[in-house]
Order: structure tokens, then C-alpha cells, then sequence
């Protein structure tokens, strides 16, 4: 047995292997790393923030687990993608949990090869967002209804709508459903304390939106109309796209694996077709084909949603193989190239324009003498990872501060209002800005200011040449 083990120990190896040597991308990895060192540094961990403004977007128990891993480790980006990594470890062993249960070892093993060999479970396993750890609790939500822990079930998914909204409810009650629709009905079905149950899944996951709101009721109609609703069912947050948009994420994401996806659903409607469903076929088929068409369905979409079945889809696409070598012979090769993708990635951050990194421009900062006295802003984009590596609050425009509580005189004192340009607003103030490479050579090229450096589409720039001895500070 040591052998085999000692290759899943490889496996969970390969999700740590360079995990910090990149900066933090833009906007998400940023934005959640800066929420969770604003709670390390503030010590508000009931409320989050982002660059000292209330930022109530999104359930915190990401920033937590984030927080608590800088408090370990250090705010770096080794301990920013920790949570992420970790979860998908946790996946990987109760996704071979699930399939020993109904397939054996040697199916599990197979499986997990093909989970941490595919593109997206990978690259999304070392990234900073809490798409991983919904996916985590999806899964083990999932486990608990398999082996019967039906209690744990309901904790999981309300710890799931905890980390990121009722996808952690709806993908584990669908697979639920699928294994009990396709169950021999000669036999006595499991019974789940469904209302108690799903009561206590609630609790769980609204507990953060119902003590905030009961702390400061306008928040009911912001969480439940605007973060809930419009971004199910409407185009509010400019994530609309076609109703196929998850078929080429899925096929992309699912690399190297994707050519065996058409054959194993020939069988499965063969399958279904010739009433020759079991509860095995269920559970994957209600974790992975009634979720897709409820995200596809969704007025808002995300390369990411569909992560939490990918697990299903390497379960199935482990029948493809006879044996743990079979499936080796493609797993090492693409794992070696993720690898090197991610080994070239600082190398080639100028390429990802808005997603770049910030790290670098913000060293230049941190190196230059005035920068402690020096105002510092950046000006129409989101990128919170310039306020994470100077480690500090930046002035920064109304529309990106995502602003639903009112303001304090200090939160007021960094907005740039919506009709005044930081260029012309701070031209005799010594400054510093990050802001995008159309906007420097619109705004600030033309009054006398400076660029830097630049990173990505982000550029750094400067007033010094501004600042004379008869200008007034």
C-alpha cells in the first residue's frame, strides 16, 4: 500500500510547488487578499474592508480563512493561496472517498489523478478566491450524504452559502436528488431530516447577513434584492453572457481530459434511455448535469462556477481507464506543463494587462525615499493589490470603492469624487498614482506627470517634476 499512497502524496505536492512565487493577479486575488489584511491589521473581522471602505460583497469566510493563514505565515502570497490549496486537497481526498465507495480503490485513485490533472481544478487550487473552498464544502456536503452523515451534510452546505451564496445548497441537494430518483425502489430510501436540516443550512449561511442587518437594517434590502436576486436572475452586475458560455469553459477547463466527455454521455443516455440508472449514475449525474443547466440558466456568469463539478466529471471520466498507469501516461506531462506555466508567469505578468500584477510597481514605491510622506491614489481601476504590498490605505475613486454604508470624515478625505481628475486634483500635491496606460496618456501625460514603470495595463506614476519650492503643498 505505501506505494500507491506515496503518489497521492505527490499529488497533493504538486498544488503547493511554487503556490507564492507570482503576485497576486487583479482584481480578485488582490481584492481578497487586501479585505483579509485589513482584518489582521484593523482587527474588524465582523465587518470586512477594502482599502478602509465597508466591502460587504461577498460572505466572509474567506477573508477569515485568509486572515487567519497571514496571522500563521505572514502577509505573503504563500499564505494569501494557502486556503485554496488546502480545500483542494480536502476535495481530492473526498472525491477518492466517493468513488471507493461505489467503484474501489483503483477507481479512486484514478479519479484523483484526474481531478489535480486537469486545468481548471489546478489552476483555481492556487489561486486566491472562494470558488476552492465553496467547492470544499460542496463536496464534502456531498460525502456526508453518501456515507449517511446527514447532519454533517447540512452543516457543509450552510458553511458552502457561508464562503460564497445558494450554489454550496443547490449543487449537493441535486446530487442528493439524483442518487434518490435512481435508487432500487424495492429498498428503503435514507431518510434526511430535511426541514430541521435545510432550517439549520440557513442559519449557517445567512447568520453573517442576518447579524449585520440587524445591526443596520438597510442592509436587508441590499442583500437580499441586489447580492442575492439581480445576481441570480438579472444582468445587474455585468456578468451576462450566452446561455453556452459554460460549454467552452468546460472544455477548455477540463484539459487534458475533455476528449473522453463525449463518449461517457453517449453511455450515459444510452444508460438512461435503457432505464439502466443506479444510484452511482445519479449522484454524478445530479452533481454535474442539473447544476451546468442551472448556472447556464443563470443571469450571471463566471469562469468559476462551474468548479464544484468538476469532481463529478473526474469520477466519470475515471471509468474511461483500466488502470492508475494508464492514467499517469497523461497526467504527468500536463501537470509538468502547468507547472512551467506557472514558473513562467512572472516572467510574462505584462501580458495579462488588467489581471497583472501589481507587486512590482509597488516595490518601486516602497524604495523611493518620499514615499512615506507622499500622497498615494490610484485612479479608475480596482487594484487592491497595490494597497496589500504598500501596506497602506490609498485615495481612490468613488465608483471602485463599492461604497453601501455611509461615510466617515476619513473615508470621505480618500474619495476622488466623480467629476474631479486626480490629475488635476493632486497636480501640486507630491504623489503618487497607479492608473491605467489609456488614462496616463489622456490625463496625466499632459500635465507634466511622470511614468514610472509599468505593469500589465497598470502604470505608476509620478508629480515629483510638479512639485516646485514656490508650489504650495
Amino acid at each position: 500500500m505505501k506505494k500507491p499512497w506515496l503518489g497521492i502524496w505527490l499529488l497533493f505536492a504538486a498544488l503547493f510547488i511554487l503556490l507564492g512565487t507570482r503576485g497576486l493577479t487583479e482584481p480578485d486575488e488582490g481584492r481578497y487578499a487586501e479585505v483579509a489584511r485589513e482584518m489582521v491589521v484593523g482587527g474588524s473581522w465582523l465587518v470586512p474592508h477594502l482599502n478602509g471602505f465597508e466591502h460587504l460583497q461577498k460572505p466572509p469566510l474567506i477573508y477569515w480563512a485568509t486572515a487567519v493563514c497571514f496571522k500563521l505565515f505572514g502577509l505573503n502570497e504563500w499564505a494569501a493561496r494557502l486556503p485554496s490549496a488546502l480545500a483542494a486537497c480536502g476535495i481530492l481526498l473526498m472525491t477518492m472517498g466517493i468513488t471507493r465507495r461505489f467503484w474501489g480503490e483503483e477507481r479512486a485513485r484514478i479519479a484523483a489523478i484526474i481531478l489535480v490533472g486537469n486545468l481548471l481544478f489546478f489552476a483555481l487550487a492556487r489561486s486566491l478566491t472562494p470558488d476552492m473552498l465553496m467547492a470544499f464544502f460542496i463536496t464534502a456536503a456531498i460525502g456526508a450524504a453518501v456515507f449517511e452523515r446527514r447532519w454533517l451534510f447540512f452543516i457543509m452546505m450552510g458553511l458552502g452559502f457561508l464562503t460564497k451564496g445558494p450554489m454550496a445548497l443547490v449543487v449537493p441537494l441535486c446530487t442528493v436528488a439524483g442518487m434518490h430518483l435512481a435508487r432500487d425502489k424495492s429498498l428503503p430510501r435514507v431518510r434526511f431530516p430535511w426541514v430541521r436540516g435545510l432550517g439549520l443550512s440557513l442559519l449557517i449561511g445567512l447568520s453573517w447577513f442576518i447579524l449585520l442587518a440587524l445591526l443596520q437594517p438597510p442592509l436587508f434590502e441590499y442583500f437580499l434584492k441586489y447580492e442575492l436576486l439581480e445576481r441570480f436572475a438579472s444582468t445587474t452586475h455585468g456578468r451576462s453572457k450566452p446561455f453556452w458560455f459554460f460549454i467552452p469553459v468546460l472544455t477548455l477547463g477540463f484539459l487534458p481530459w475533455t476528449w473522453l466527455v463525449p463518449g461517457l454521455m453517449r453511455k450515459a443516455w444510452s444508460k438512461f434511455r435503457a432505464h439502466e440508472i443506479t444510484p452511482a449514475h445519479g449522484l454524478l449525474l445530479g452533481w454535474a448535469v442539473i447544476p451546468f443547466i442551472i448556472v447556464s440558466l443563470s443571469g450571471s456568469k463566471l469562469l468559476t462556477y462551474v468548479l464544484p463539478l468538476v469532481p463529478a466529471l473526474a469520477i466519470a471520466t475515471s471509468a474511461c481507464f483500466t488502470s492508475v498507469r494508464q492514467v499517469v501516461r497523461i497526467a504527468v506531462p500536463a501537470l509538468v506543463i502547468f507547472l512551467l506555466i506557472v514558473a513562467s508567469a512572472p516572467f510574462a505578468n505584462d501580458a495579462l494587462k488588467q489581471q497583472a500584477s501589481v507587486r512590482s510597481l509597488a516595490e518601486i514605491l516602497k524604495a523611493r525615499p518620499d514615499a512615506a510622506s507622499a500622497l498615494i491614489f490610484s485612479s479608475d481601476l480596482r487594484a487592491h493589490g497595490f494597497s496589500f504590498y504598500l501596506g497602506r490605505l490609498v485615495h481612490m475613486t468613488e465608483n471602485d470603492a463599492d461604497i453601501v454604508m455611509p461615510l466617515n470624515a476619513q473615508q470621505k478625505s480618500r474619495l476622488i469624487r466623480e467629476n474631479e481628475s486626480a490629475a488635476v486634483l493632486f497636480k501640486n500635491t507630491p504623489a503618487y498614482g497607479l492608473v491605467r496606460s489609456r488614462r496616463f496618456k489622456k490625463e496625466f501625460e499632459g500635465l507634466g506627470w511622470k511614468a514610472i514603470d509599468r505593469a500589465g495595463d497598470f502604470v505608476l506614476v509620478s508629480n515629483a517634476d510638479l512639485i516646485t519650492p514656490s508650489s504650495p503643498p
